[in-house]
């Protein structure tokens, strides 16, 4: 009753307190493209532990201070075997204890890949919220936290590590997780935005692919009435699917989904022909998708709070289950020489 009353009391506020509205927030598409090349051009690949994604760590704190973050929360730890990463993490708003959203996206790549896909361009999204927001958060009545995480090609590493350092209370104040994973597109107007999410059993086994119908959960559904209200037409497509970071969070219980651009045909969703190769270059992504996204999410906090939020805390899989997902699987199959997604089971 107690929390009810919170929301109710946060919604008046959101509602009525001249708050700027999220569509006219300048996202601009020259910015976003100019953060892209330098991470992916000036740094290049970044490869978990290597000496590029610790200049990309280093370069993404001295942005966050140079948008007005005295507190850049740099918390190193250990991934794969020996491979050691970091997250940085800075919050926008009243930074109470009180409820909070999440945007995440990884900067680390795979080797010999720039990564301007995957995952340079939602990298760039996510400064452009810290520069739209800054450290005030706009007056928004509630925290928001950006995370930039590290290691999540060879097994989402850095969100188990953030989601790991969590006390159950800590876990709980997360309204919803937005991850952005190959969040912007080419100019192949075949993309479109979908939201990614799992199936909603958490009972037994956690498999990451077993064709459970997807979620319709509180990031997944803000994100498809943003789009409603900003371009109109039909709600983005709503898929059930891994392959990112959104798995750890909703592994513990959290509402998560990946906010990202694919080409769907039918129940598949496919990967660019440029995911994991050298062409996955900034020159080839139209920044117009990327300005997309973030009007999305930014538009979408509001929308939470009109959500019941039904969150039924379904029970993790077991303390520290999501320190030990394997390397993240990726089965991929030709189709008219095109990559697709084929979410399979990590045991």
């Amino acid at each position: 009753m107690k929390k009810r009353l919170i929301l109710v009391l946060l919604l008046v506020l959101l509602t009525g307190c001249g708050q700027r509205e999220p569509e006219r927030w300048p996202v601009e598409a020259g910015r976003i493209r100019q953060d892209t090349e330098y991470l992916c051009t000036s740094i290049g690949p970044r490869v978990t532990g290597g000496e590029a994604e610790r200049a990309a760590a280093d370069w993404l704190a001295g942005r966050l201070e140079e948008l007005g973050f005295g507190t850049v929360v740099r918390t190193p730890f250990q991934g794969l075997g020996e491979l050691r990463s970091e997250n940085l993490m800075v919050e926008c708003g009243p930074g109470r204890d009180g409820p909070l959203v999440a945007v995440v996206a990884h900067y680390d790549t795979v080797a010999d890949c720039p990564g301007a896909r995957d995952n340079g361009a939602s990298v760039a999204i996510l400064l452009e919220l810290a520069r739209q927001l800054g450290p005030e958060g706009a007056d928004l009545p509630f925290t928001v936290r950006l995370i930039f995480l590290g290691s999540e090609e060879n097994g989402y590493h850095g969100a188990s590590a953030y989601v790991d350092g969590l006390t159950q209370a800590e876990r709980d104040r997360h309204l919803a997780v937005f991850n952005m994973d190959i969040s912007a597109a080419d100019a192949d107007a075949q993309a479109q935005l979908v939201c990614m999410t799992l199936g909603g059993g958490l009972d037994g086994p956690y498999r990451e692919g077993n064709f459970l119908e997807a979620v319709d959960n509180t990031p997944a559904r803000a994100v498809g009435r943003a789009f409603q209200t900003l371009y109109g037409g039909e709600r983005p497509p709503l898929l059930h699917g891994g392959m990112s970071d959104h798995v750890v969070f909703h592994q513990a219980g959290m509402e998560a989904a990946n906010i990202c651009w694919r080409k769907v045909s039918g129940p598949e969703a496919r990967l660019p022909a440029e995911y994991h190769r050298p062409t996955d270059t900034p020159d080839t992504l139209d920044y117009e998708t990327a300005v997309v996204t973030a009007r999305c999410i930014l538009i979408s906090w509001r929308q939470i709070w009109r959500s019941d939020r039904k969150k039924a805390a379904p029970r993790p899989v077991g303390r520290g289950a999501a320190f030990d997902l394997p390397k993240k699987p990726r089965r991929v199959r030709r189709t008219g020489g095109e990559e697709s997604e084929i979410f399979c089971a990590p045991l």
